[in-house]
């Protein structure tokens, strides 16, 4: 059941794990006791789990393994075996005498088999085999169709949902607002309050450009944009256009330029001077830019507090995709770049996607062109399947921000002609991390002594986009708080873990930054800037 992967999109070029082979090569000399010694170990622990002698246990949270027919004889043995292969590689790598760059594309590419040949993909997966025995085949013949389908349509990974299962505007963003600023980089939604008093100071958001910004308008019950308005808040947001190839030249300067628009036009709708700024993941490193502009143009009263969800300030410690560009990877990525002018939304797609195939590329094929399963009906799996594009200059800026980290040391990154300073910021703020993040680790978003003014971090324990969706309702939910007083260890040191949504801690917190209640505005927009459509507005249908 193989996933549909265009080598293009893996985490690492093959020019660069060429390199890493060869540095593996190299230590078969230099390390002959170390190899022996795994082999010989490798051997001993197969024959123990063929023979079931095996005290290995399987992760309770692996869902690939959680039926209880994974306990007959045959099953049983040949998890095992694999569990201890998966773990004599791991110890194997780590004491090989290689550079850590080798180390983690060696652990990618090891990480990349170890997921393909796991047992669940295998014939002998008791899921299958009862699908198959139910169906008397036919499963076999509609994933065959299904794979067809699929490589006609070039996609690089199994679809997680049907395109038409749901309607933005309709089913998702469902939030009543207007659209009250539109150019050529984005639109500005004013929403609807929802309650008589609002504070006087507003809330621009800023979403990731890379995603539509609906994650966080996502349904009634799952919008922190709701939770919000709920609190008396004003609500601002920019919805980004999908760029196409002429929009190549879009880098930080151009999007920093639309956040000041933005802000300009939040000010002077809402009657207030100055607002609260939102960033989200990428969109968060745009307000940080934005923020450290504007404190270098002396125009920082203009921001009364900040707020950063799951964003890296700290992009000196690597994140895997970094881990795994090395020189061939970054070059390929460069020329196609300029080739398309775009980064493409499933090239993103796929990035993430195969940092953890376990989970987000072997069951959706399993399920997709084995099981004849039909697609799942979730909003937040059409949210992730609704990508955009990033445009070429972006995706350089972002890849040189990552790099040099030029923000770590005050002026050597310059913007529109001023030198940035993010120590010598003074506004509060208030960052999240997400202690299971694959894509950005949670201490990436630890703000320690980069970020100048009095700060708070808090810490979710789920993944990258599920910290995001956390209204009090949900279940089970847990954080860890505490104000940013040293570095991440004294932070935890410090800090205290409670059960419960983020949401509520936040929104408490930036009203005590918004300044007083006032009556809710009678109606959306200003003579200035009249409402032009309604919420979520025409950029987010552009494909």
């Amino acid at each position: 059941m193989p996933a549909i992967q265009d080598p293009a999109l893996s985490g690492a070029s093959s020019g660069d794990l060429a390199d890493s082979l060869l540095a593996l090569l190299r230590t078969l000399p230099a390390q002959p006791c170390h190899h022996v010694r795994h082999t010989l170990r490798l051997g001993r622990r197969l024959l123990e789990a063929l023979a079931s002698n095996s005290s290995r246990a399987v992760d309770h949270a692996d869902q690939r393994f959680s039926d209880p027919d994974w306990q007959r004889p045959i099953q049983r043995r040949v998890l095992k075996a694999w569990l201890s292969w998966q773990q004599e590689n791991a110890g194997w790598l780590e004491g090989l005498r290689i550079n850590e760059a080798d180390r983690s594309r060696l652990a990618w590419l090891g990480m990349q088999l170890e997921a393909s040949l796991a047992p669940s993909n295998s014939p002998l997966n008791p899921v299958f085999l009862r699908q198959l025995q139910r169906s008397r085949g036919r499963n076999l013949a509609a994933g065959v169709q299904h794979l067809a389908a699929d490589l006609a349509l070039k996609r690089p990974l199994a679809p997680l949902i049907e395109d038409n299962d749901y309607l933005v505007g309709r089913d998702l963003a469902c939030s009543a607002g207007q659209v009250v600023l539109r150019d050529p980089m984005f639109e500005l939604i004013q929403y609807q309050p929802t309650s008589p008093q609002v504070h006087q100071h507003p809330l621009l958001v800023i979403p990731p450009p890379l995603n539509r910004f609906y994650l966080l308008d996502l349904n009634p019950q799952q919008s922190l944009v709701r939770h919000a308005l709920d609190q008396g808040l004003q609500v601002f947001l920019i919805s980004w256009r999908n760029p196409l190839a002429e929009h190549c030249e879009w880098g930080f300067s151009h999007y920093v330029r639309a956040c000041d628009r933005a802000l300009q036009t939040t000010c002077t709708v809402s009657g207030s001077p100055q607002a609260s700024l939102l960033g989200v993941c990428a969109g968060g490193l745009l307000g940080l830019l934005f923020q450290g502009l504007l404190q270098a143009r002396g125009d920082s009263a203009r921001l009364c507090s900040v707020s950063y969800l799951v964003t890296p300030i700290d992009p000196h410690l690597e994140t895997p995709l970094l881990r795994l560009s090395g020189p061939a990877t970054q070059q390929r990525l460069r020329s196609r770049l300029w080739q398309q002018g775009y980064l493409s939304a499933r090239q993103l797609a796929a990035s993430f996607a195969w940092l953890r195939p376990e989970q987000f590329v072997w069951p959706q094929a399993l399920a997709r062109y084995a099981l004849d399963q039909p697609l799942a009906k979730r909003d937040i799996l059409y949210w992730s399947q609704d990508s955009t594009r990033l445009p070429a200059r972006l995706v350089e800026d972002l890849l040189d921000l990552f790099q040099r980290d030029p923000l770590s040391r005050p002026g050597h990154l310059c913007l529109l002609g001023h030198p940035i300073d993010l120590q010598s910021c003074s506004q509060p703020s208030w960052h999240l991390g997400a202690r299971r993040d694959h894509i950005v680790p949670w201490n990436n978003c630890f703000p320690g002594g980069r970020l100048g003014g009095d700060a708070v971090f808090v810490q979710s324990h789920s993944g990258h986009i599920q910290s995001l969706i956390n209204p009090p309702e949900y279940p089970g939910a847990v954080m860890r708080s505490g104000p940013v007083t040293g570095d991440v260890t004294s932070w935890l040191v410090d800090s205290v873990e409670q059960g419960g949504s983020w949401w509520p801690h936040w929104s408490s917190w930036l009203q005590s930054h918004s300044g007083a209640m006032q009556p809710a505005p009678d109606y959306l927009g200003n003579l200035d800037y009249p409402p032009l459509g309604p919420a979520p507005g025409r950029y987010v249908h552009d494909c």
